[in-house]
């Protein structure tokens, strides 16, 4: 029998000791990866060369999913190289831990925030990672290495090789057995005596004794989990205090502490309250953010195996940020949030596609402008002049007690709509107006597309919030008296034709709304178009409401 590849494992500290890049050895408190244990060679041979998912499934079930890697890594390492086991492939590993993740705790799974990087999205990140800057390449919270995968594939196996020998990749995860499943594939992949040279880092990367190298680039899928508890062993910034969310906390250190970076997140820290620290920060730093919609199709798409990321409701709504710090730039360019049907994204998540629907505007937060915009490149001019034309808040207009009461529904998948008077539904922001001019505007506006356009710079998430609403500029000021018999009989057709657009649905108790013909919206945004004074079609509003991504038949 030929001889046994058995890992050497190598000690942190003297690893730690031996590059000037990381914190000093005596400061490091982390856990050590136990050795190798003798096992018996001519069992673990004949139990895995005939290996299937009924018999993965029973071993997790009957010894742990930590236990079952451990044999798993050791075979794969020592046999599976000249085995037929098709099963064992390490194109397989990371599905197969998914599974067993799902068998031994789906609480823990959905608790610890993790979300796997699907392949199309792995790729455009890698892309756009492999043109940053650092010399020393990271993925923090790793996992079983899609990323990082995905990243040395694109660079090819010959300056993977020679990354991985000259000691430049580390990898970081508080999973043990993730990050013994993506050591394991990278030795198979690119050779087993590489194992020395291989920084494979089980750590709580928050902690204050953890440090990236110096010259380093950073690709990384943080966890999305909210801490009740700032742990004593993490550094207590104000993002961390605010935010309490771990992905937050993952991003400040990341961009502190790299050259440049590709995370996905999240997209709540582009315009959260309490994510302004976070945002503040960001000024410090360049490069751009491309968010997704999660309606119609969502990035991290697909049940399986039970894993709670992997949903095709209610998934995440997801950005990808790109720190790339280039000389004499300052803040991020954005993308608006991008919407698409899941037959799109073939063709949708290329890295150039993405890229070109960046706005190439810095955008810099202040206490004033807190809210990064996406705002669509073609729609950048008129909202500049709404902006600028605007002397006051919609806020302004209303009054506690006035006698015209219009409410909207404060959820708003395509659309805004509103209605004269209370709906029966929950969920509704109600104002009220004494000047009966001024609420036949406004309700014409909110039945416009300005209003859904405005949630869809600043928000777009589940819920139009009454705060965000009330902000909302107005150029009231700005109509004749042309203009206002248009808005007052605009408003009393609609008003008074309702009822024939009443929609509703029985999911929670009966909701109420009302669904306008398209022909009222166009004619309301073709009339504040001339007041400000823009000769544009208003059909170029159907990049708002449209739920594709891409002008093209697929």
């Amino acid at each position: 029998m030929k001889e046994l590849y058995v890992e050497k494992q190598l000690n942190f500290f003297d690893v730690l000791e031996r590059d000037n890049n990381l914190v000093q050895a005596q400061n490091l408190k982390l856990k050590q990866i136990p050795s190798i244990k003798v096992l018996d060679n001519a069992f673990i041979f004949e139990k895995y060369q005939k290996y299937d998912l009924e018999k993965y499934k029973q071993d997790v079930i009957n010894v742990g999913l930590k236990e079952t890697w451990y044999n798993l890594n050791y075979y794969i390492l020592n046999y599976n190289i000249d085995t037929q086991n098709k099963f064992l492939n390490i194109a397989n590993l990371a599905e197969l831990y998914e599974i067993g993740l799902a068998l031994e705790s789906k609480e823990n799974k959905k608790n610890n925030g993790q979300y796997y990087t699907p392949d199309d999205v792995a790729v455009v990140m890698a892309n756009w990672f492999k043109d940053l800057d650092g010399e020393n390449v990271c993925d923090v919270g790793c996992g079983t290495g899609k990323l990082i995968l995905t990243y040395l594939d694109i660079i090819g196996k010959e300056n993977a090789i020679n990354l991985i020998k000259n000691g430049k990749l580390f990898l970081y995860d508080l999973d043990e057995t993730a990050l013994s499943i993506c050591k394991t594939i990278l030795l198979v992949k690119y050779g087993k005596e590489l194992s020395q040279y291989i920084h494979a880092i089980n750590c709580d990367f928050l902690s204050k004794n953890i440090s990236l190298p110096q010259n380093c680039k950073v690709i990384s899928n943080p966890p999305y989990s909210n801490v009740k508890i700032i742990s004593k062993d993490w550094d207590k910034t104000l993002i961390a205090v605010k935010t309490k969310e771990l992905y937050a906390m993952f991003i400040e250190k990341i961009i502190k502490q790299s050259e440049s970076s590709v995370i996905i997140s999240p997209y709540s820290f582009m315009g959260g309250s309490k994510f302004y620290p976070l945002r503040e920060l960001m000024n410090n730093y360049n490069g751009f953010i491309i968010s997704f919609d999660n309606v119609p199709g969502n990035i991290f798409c697909g049940r399986k195996h039970g894993i709670f990321n992997t949903n095709t409701s209610n998934s995440v709504r997801a950005a990808i940020t790109v720190v790339e710090n280039k000389e004499n730039y300052k803040g991020f360019m954005l993308a608006p949030l991008i919407r698409f049907k899941n037959k799109e994204r073939k063709y949708l998540l290329k890295p150039d596609v993405l890229k070109n629907f960046l706005n190439e505007r810095y955008q810099i937060v202040s206490k004033h402008d807190s809210i990064y915009c996406k705002c669509f490149k073609q729609l950048d001019n008129i909202w500049d002049i709404w902006k600028g034309k605007s002397k006051r808040l919609l806020g302004e207009y209303i009054s506690q007690y006035g006698q015209y009461v219009l409410s909207m529904p404060n959820t708003c998948r395509y659309f805004t709509t509103a209605s004269r008077g209370l709906m029966n539904r929950n969920g509704q922001i109600v104002l009220k107006f004494n000047d009966e001019s001024v609420f036949n505007f406004v309700f014409c506006f909110i039945n416009s597309s300005f209003t859904y356009w405005y949630w869809r710079l600043f928000d777009g998430g589940i819920t139009y919030t009454r705060g965000l609403l009330l902000s909302m500029p107005m150029f009231f000021e700005l109509l004749t008296k042309e203009d206002r018999k248009f808005f007052n009989s605009m408003a009393n057709e609609m008003i008074n034709n309702a009822s024939s657009f009443i929609v509703t649905k029985n999911n929670v108790g009966v909701q109420e709304s009302i669904k306008y013909p398209r022909e009222f919206r166009d004619k309301i945004n073709r009339k504040l178009l001339d007041i400000l004074g823009l000769n544009i079609d208003e059909k170029i509003f159907d990049l708002v409401h449209s739920n594709m991504a891409l002008e093209i038949n697929v």
